[in-house]
C-alpha cells in the first residue's frame, strides 16, 4: 500500500460572516462571484442579542442566524471581506458580521494537475 502524500496549505485565513437567516445564499453567490469557492460552509446557529430581549417579561429570545466559513488565501481575504461586506450589507444595523480568523494550516486534497501549475508558477530559489 502506497503512503499518501498531506497537502498542506499554510497561507490561508478563515472568514467567518453571521448575518440574518435567509441572507446566507446571497453571501455564498457573492464569494464565489470574486472567486473564493474553497472551503464555503453554511449552517445556523443559536443565540441572542440585545435586541432580542423584548420578549414576554423581558425574557430573551432565541434568534437563528446563518454562518458561513470560507478559507481563502491571506492575499484575497481583504478583497473577498471588502466584498461581502458591501453586497451582504453587513453595514446596516442588525445584518450581521464578518470576522477573520488567521489559520496555522489546513489540510486538504488538491489534484495533481492543480499542484503542478502551483509548482510552475511559484517564484524558484533564487528569484524575486
Amino acid at each position: 500500500m502506497s503512503e499518501q502524500k498531506i497537502t498542506y496549505l499554510t497561507d490561508v485565513a478563515l472568514l467567518t460572516i453571521v448575518v440574518q437567516i435567509g441572507r446566507g445564499d446571497a453571501i455564498l453567490k457573492a464569494a464565489r462571484d470574486i472567486g473564493a469557492t474553497t472551503g464555503a460552509v453554511g449552517h445556523y446557529a443559536k443565540g441572542i442579542g440585545a435586541r432580542e430581549r423584548l420578549g414576554l417579561l423581558g425574557l430573551a429570545v432565541e434568534v437563528e442566524k446563518d454562518v458561513i466559513s470560507l478559507f481563502v488565501s491571506s492575499e484575497q481575504r481583504d478583497a473577498v471581506m471588502d466584498h461581502i461586506y458591501r453586497v451582504g450589507g453587513l453595514d446596516t444595523p442588525g445584518v450581521g458580521y464578518i470576522y477573520i480568523t488567521p489559520v496555522e494550516k489546513v489540510a486538504t486534497f488538491i489534484p495533481q494537475s492543480l499542484m503542478d501549475r502551483l509548482e510552475k508558477s511559484a517564484p524558484q530559489k533564487g528569484e524575486t
